[in-house]
């Protein structure tokens, strides 16, 4: 078993050489290094996805009905503040004991009254609801959010340094969208020659 000290002791090369191994070792764990092909078809599926909706929002905005009655209306609705109200809970629950997973139950928990708030703008009838739906978002439910987003991001860029500094002795981390992942090359491992 290796301890602190002997870790500290090992050279920057010693040290990817040792957490290429380990990532082998874990070879069931999902891997996004550079030459992974689950890496690969993730980034393939995520571009075709992104791609494919792009006509599927053109042909939804040409010829879906202005007004339509909805079935399961009430389990649509009982449904999707159930999934909020056990995000926002658990949200809650791993805020109290202070555990790492917080952070995507948060922007989960986020992007849920994000959600809630525009539909309840966009499928209310009536000034009266117009005008009630208008408030609770934005006195309730995008304040709320935007504070869920904020507190989220804070943590990872927290964990990001921190882990950042203990990888590159004391260094602090770029900003989140430039951070590579850790433990992930950002270049395949060179190959050796025979």
């Amino acid at each position: 078993m290796l301890t602190d000290d002997d870790l500290r002791s090992l050279s920057r090369d010693e040290l990817e050489d040792l957490r290429r191994r380990l990532a082998h070792a874990a070879g069931d764990m999902p891997s996004l290094t550079a030459d992974n092909k689950r890496r690969r078809r993730f980034v393939v599926i995520m571009a075709v996805a992104t791609l494919g909706l792009i006509p599927w929002v053109i042909v939804l905005g040409v010829t879906l009905p202005k007004q339509y009655v909805a079935g399961h209306w009430t389990l649509t609705w009982v449904g999707f503040d159930l999934g909020l109200l056990t995000s926002l809970g658990l949200t809650a629950y791993l805020a109290w004991r202070r555990r790492q997973a917080v952070i995507g139950v948060a922007f989960l928990s986020a992007a849920m009254l994000t959600c809630d708030a525009w539909f309840d703008i966009t499928t209310s009838s009536g000034p009266v609801d117009v005008v009630t739906s208008i408030a609770s978002a934005a006195l309730v439910e995008l304040p709320l959010a935007a504070m869920l987003f904020a507190v989220a991001h804070q943590l990872v860029a927290a964990a990001t340094d921190h882990a950042h500094r203990l990888d590159r002795g004391g260094t602090s981390a770029p900003k989140s969208f430039k951070t590579p992942l850790f433990g992930v090359s950002e270049q395949p491992p060179s190959r050796a020659r025979s």
